[in-house]
Order: C-alpha cells, then structure tokens, then sequence
C-alpha cells in the first residue's frame, strides 16, 4: 500500500483511486469494529458503507499524520450506533432472563473463549438480541460508560447495565454450546 498521507491527500482531491485504497485499507482493518455491532454480514457491510460515507465526507476534519485509523474507527463505530438508534423497530422490552440450571466455571468459559477464532466470536457476539450486542460491545470492546451509552443510545444506565449483565450471561451460555459441539466433535 502507498503512503497513507498521499492516499488521504488524493482523497481529498476527489481523486477515485485515492478513495478506492482508502476505502480497502480501511475496510481491512476496522470491519470488525463494525461487525460487532450488526447482526449479519449484510448489515454490517450496510452500516460499514454509511460510515465510509460519514469518513470521506469528514476527511477534511482530519488532521493528516495522525492515527487515521483511530479517527475512522470513531466514526465508523458511531454510525453503527446511530444507525441502531435510527432503525429500532420496537421499544426497549424488558425480558425475563433464561435461567440455565448448569452452572459454568470460569475455567470452562475461559477454556471456551480460547478456542473461539476471531470470525467465530464475531458470530458469537452476532448471535445476541441487538440491544444486548450494543451495550455489550460498547462496553466491554468499546469502553463507554453507562453514563456515556445512555447519552449516544437514550438506553437508561440502570437498563444499559441490566442489558450488559443479560448478553454476558448469553455469551456465556452459547461460549459454553460452542465448546461442548468442539469437545463432541472431537470426541473428547
């Protein structure tokens, strides 16, 4: 890959291969930030594309020779929530938790996490309800606050921190479904 300066500076001059690399480059390395707050690959290539959009328009805004993937993954992370936000078809609906009478030890779920490749926890991040995903990544991958989440989501903090406390116990459970299939397969 060229230079990053000279690609933003093509970029900025409207320039299609200039956007085209920068639009590779970054894809390559921050559609996982995305993709864990989507549902699917489709979604996230959706919410990916109107983040880019969000970049390219706010390329002026970046102060060149910073981190630019910092900066775009910013931006892309907050396109994915505001494109959450934006596309909520129903109210935040508070649920009854599944109680699983198999208790999980640590060790069990640390064994499981370990195992996991990145696509798979990607999907297994993917396989919670969306609100759970949201306060989960933001969160834990993120690092925002409740008080932050609730700002950028208008989730209430006590719901956020019920929310987040729900898709540990789903990650949990399905980390744990993962890893008893992979011992099965194995035939451990």
């Amino acid at each position: 890959m060229k230079d990053l300066k000279i690609i933003i500076k093509k970029c900025l001059d409207s320039d299609r291969v200039g956007q085209h690399e920068l639009y590779d480059f970054t894809y390559k390395n921050l559609i996982t930030a995305v993709a864990l707050y989507t549902k699917d690959q489709t979604q996230r290539d959706w919410v990916f594309n109107l983040g880019m959009l969000k970049v390219f328009s706010s390329l002026g805004n970046y102060q060149i020779g910073t981190n630019y993937l910092g900066w775009a993954r910013t931006i892309l992370v907050r396109s994915a929530i505001d494109h959450i936000r934006k596309n909520k078809s129903y109210n935040d609906q508070l649920a009854p938790v599944e109680i699983d009478e198999r208790t999980v030890t640590v060790s069990e779920l640390n064994d499981a996490l370990n195992t996991l490749e990145n696509e798979s926890l990607i999907k297994l991040i993917q396989s919670i309800p969306e609100n759970e995903r949201l306060i989960f990544t933001m969160y834990e991958i993120d690092g925002y606050t409740h008080t932050e989440i609730e700002k950028m989501t208008s989730i209430n903090k006590n719901t956020s921190k019920w929310l987040l406390a729900k898709a540990r116990k789903s990650l949990q459970k399905n980390a744990v479904k993962f890893f008893d299939l992979k011992l099965k397969k194995n035939g451990e």
